[in-house]
Parts: C-alpha cells; structure tokens; sequence
C-alpha cells in the first residue's frame, strides 16, 4: 500500500521579517539583536550604521559636546564589540572546510606529492612519514586546539582567518586527529575530525599474520611456546641438541624468570627466541565467544609494556636481543592487534592450516577423554600427513608445540627423533622462522 503525505501550507505571519529590509527570514539563519530580527549580518550592519549617520550629522550645541562625544565613544566601543561577537556567532555556525593533512614532499593517499588533502573529500588516508601539518581557516576570535588519539597536542590562533598546526607528530597505525574551536563565551564546537594511518610496506608485512614460508622451498620450522611450566623443556632441548636442529622458541617474560639457565642454554645451543608476551594473557574475546574481538581491558598501552617488558628481560639475563616475532597467547589476535605489535617491529607468527588439517600438535590437552586429545602416535602420524594430498606438500610448514606437558604419560615430545628423521628422509629442511622467511 502507499502512502502519501501532503505539506500543510506555511503562513507567512508566522515567520519573521528582516527589520531593515522586510523580507521573510529563513529558518536558522535569524540574528537578534536588542529584539530586533535580522535576516543576515549585511543587515544588520547597514541597520546599525543608518542609526550611526544621524547622530554623527546632527548639530550639538558647545554646551552638550563634551557630553555628547563621550556617548559617540561608547556607542563606537559597542559595536565593535557587536562586529567581533557577530563574527564569532558567524564562523562558529560554519564548518571548516578547508582543513588539510599535508605531509611535506610525500606523497599522501593517492593524492599527488605537492597537492593538499581536503578531507571533506578524504576523511581517511594512510600517510607514509610520522610527522604532517594541518591547515585551516577559522575567525580570529577563536581558540584552535588539536588532539591526537585523544591527547592534546598544540593549540593556536588564527591569523586573518588561517591557522595551522605543524610538526605533528603521528603513531605507527591508525591515529584520530580531532580539531576543536573554542568560542570567546566559552563554547566549543568540534571543526573537524579525521582518521589517518601511518603505514608503509614492512609495517604492513610487520602486521600479517605469518603462518606458513614459501610453497616452493621443501622447508618446516618446528616451533615451541613456553608458558610458564618446564615439565618437558630439558629433554625437548637435549634431543634437538642430539639431532643437531635449530628451531624457533617463544617464550613468556614469567618463564624467562622461573628459569634463566634454560634460557641461557637455548641461547647457547643456537635456537631463536621470539616474543610470547609477559604473563600469557587473553588478548580477544574468542574463549567467550569463539570471535577476535578485542578484549575491553586490552589496549596499546597493555599490549607493548607485555612485549617491552619481556624483551628488555631477555637482554639483560642474555646480552641479546630477542627475534623480531611474537606469538599471540592462546592464539588469539587480530589486525588491531597485530599493528600495535608491528609498530614494536615484531611479526605475529602463527602454524599451518591446511584443508582441513593442521600442524598444530594440541600436545599441550591432557584429558584423554577431551575431544582434542591425540595420543603422540596420533600426533605423528598428523604431522606427517599433512598436505599429502597437495601438489606442494607441507612446504613452508610451520609446526607448533610446547616446551610444558601436563601428561604423566605418552608424551609428546618422545615423537621428536621420528619426526626429525621422517621430515629429512622426505628433503625437508628444518628451520628457524628467520630463515623460513628468507629464500637462499
């Protein structure tokens, strides 16, 4: 069914009329002054200045000038004061269209090196240099302010009607720029805001998700997290010792301190360390939910302290420093997620997926009854079996397991002298993830 409406007619006595030109003012653009409308700030002024010339013409008697000169003052300093407040009520009705993000001689979006960027046009852009300029126009009545990711950053005045912010400096990743006026009775009204993100090409290879090298290079990383317990950490180290196999190990800052001599001995016996934050927190959502959400308590802030933290520990106990990668805890990350670690410079690696399968051991389930249990035969077999049925095998491979086990039997880790022998029989290189990264 439709509907249809009709407009009841507007009656004209119910709008106002310009007390200069007598003309029907618009809606919202009416301007009062001691009760009397204005359609527009032309009138107004001619209004004020007709009532002006009389009293400037008019004869004054010798007795009366002293008088009168002081009134001539008072009413000049009044509407002066009525120029610069109408001034001020103008602009501050009108949105700064001109505001511009220009970084210097760089391009900007898929704007040109030396063209400005509106953003009425562009409300988002990546810009590739952390330090850019804003530009507006705005009444010289106002107070301009700029904050970026909710920080105040600089606040100026305008000068004939342009200001400009510059220097400002940006974070890796997305940034909020917000622009704010504020009017000489206090009011603020907020200009302009805009989203800018500081990328470039590695921080946008820094923020993937690795999980798998080349296809065409027979390579396997064999990986290791190490929480906060050892229970299988010594012999893991002595059979990879034995089979003379550098690999790649995350570990947590609590680990590192529970013990430094395994850690010592990782060092030493050439394995790589990566980054597997501070204490192992939940970052996301998904043990709720089954979604990557980030959790409301996780921010920048949390999230770089747990990896500076665990770095910086690293260095001192070792005098190195640790691989640029990182290892979310449980798994659980995302973009948002992965560029506050990138702008730290640390790649998030994952493990392999495949149709269906992947190399994920699961070594860490001790519940026989739980529907993820393998036993190690199980665990093996997986692993060899994986992409067995793709044109390039399990090349690239990223395998995961775990420096603790919580089983009392059937160990995990006892699979790791037929694993090694079965992936170099089938010319698999074993590798760190370094080396999976780079092609010979």
């Amino acid at each position: 069914m439709m509907h249809t409406t009709t407009e009841k007619p507007v009656n004209p006595r119910s709008r106002k009329r310009c007390y200069l030109c007598r003309t029907f003012i618009d809606k919202g653009k009416e301007i009062v002054f001691l009760g009397r409308p204005f359609c527009s700030t032309r009138c107004f002024f001619r209004s004020i200045g007709s009532q002006l010339v009389p009293i400037l013409h008019r004869p004054v008697k010798a007795k009366a000038r002293r008088k009168w000169s002081v009134s001539l003052l008072l009413q000049i300093l009044s509407l002066v004061l009525i120029a610069l407040l109408g001034g001020s009520i103008f602009h501050l009705n009108r949105k700064i269209d001109s505001l511009s993000v220009q970084p210097p001689a760089v391009p900007v979006a898929a704007a040109p090196t030396e063209a400005v960027l509106l953003l009425s046009e562009f409300p988002a852009a990546t810009v590739f240099v952390n330090h850019v300029d804003i530009a507006g126009q705005a009444a010289d009545s106002l107070i301009i302010s700029l904050a970026v990711n909710g920080k105040l950053q600089q606040v100026t005045l305008p000068d004939k009607g342009e200001f400009r912010f510059e220097d400002i400096k940006l974070n890796p990743g997305e940034n909020s720029l917000l622009v704010r006026a504020v009017s000489p009775d206090g009011r603020t009204v907020v200009l302009e805001t805009l989203q800018a993100r500081l990328g470039s090409p590695r921080f946008d290879y820094l923020a993937r998700d690795f999980t798998r090298g080349a296809r065409d290079r027979k390579a396997i990383a064999l990986t290791f997290d190490g929480g906060s317990g050892n229970g299988a950490a010594e012999k893991i180290l002595a059979t990879l010792r034995e089979k003379g196999v550098r690999c790649t190990l995350f570990l947590t800052g609590k680990f590192m301190q529970h013990y430094p001599d395994l850690v010592k001995q990782m060092v030493k016996d050439g394995h790589e360390i990566g980054n597997h934050t501070w204490s192992h927190p939940h970052l996301t959502t998904f043990a709720l939910n089954r979604r990557q959400d980030t959790l409301p308590e996780i921010s920048r802030e949390f999230l770089q302290t747990e990896l500076n933290k665990t770095s910086d520990h690293f260095t001192a106990l070792t005098k190195k420093k640790m691989a640029p990668f990182w290892r979310a805890p449980y798994g659980e990350h995302n973009l948002e997620i992965r560029r506050w670690a990138a702008e730290l410079g640390l790649q998030q690696i994952g493990w392999t997926l495949g149709k269906g399968e992947s190399l994920d051991t699961l070594d860490w389930v001790a519940d026989t009854s739980a529907t993820y249990y393998r036993s190690a035969d199980q665990i093996l077999a997986t692993l060899l079996a994986f992409g067995q049925k793709q044109p390039d095998g399990a090349n690239g491979g990223i395998i995961l397991m775990h420096l603790d086990s919580q089983r009392n039997d059937d160990h995990a880790y006892a699979i790791l002298p037929a694993l090694i022998d079965s992936l170099r029989a089938r010319s698999y290189e074993l590798l760190t993830i370094s080396a999976l990264l780079n092609k010979p």
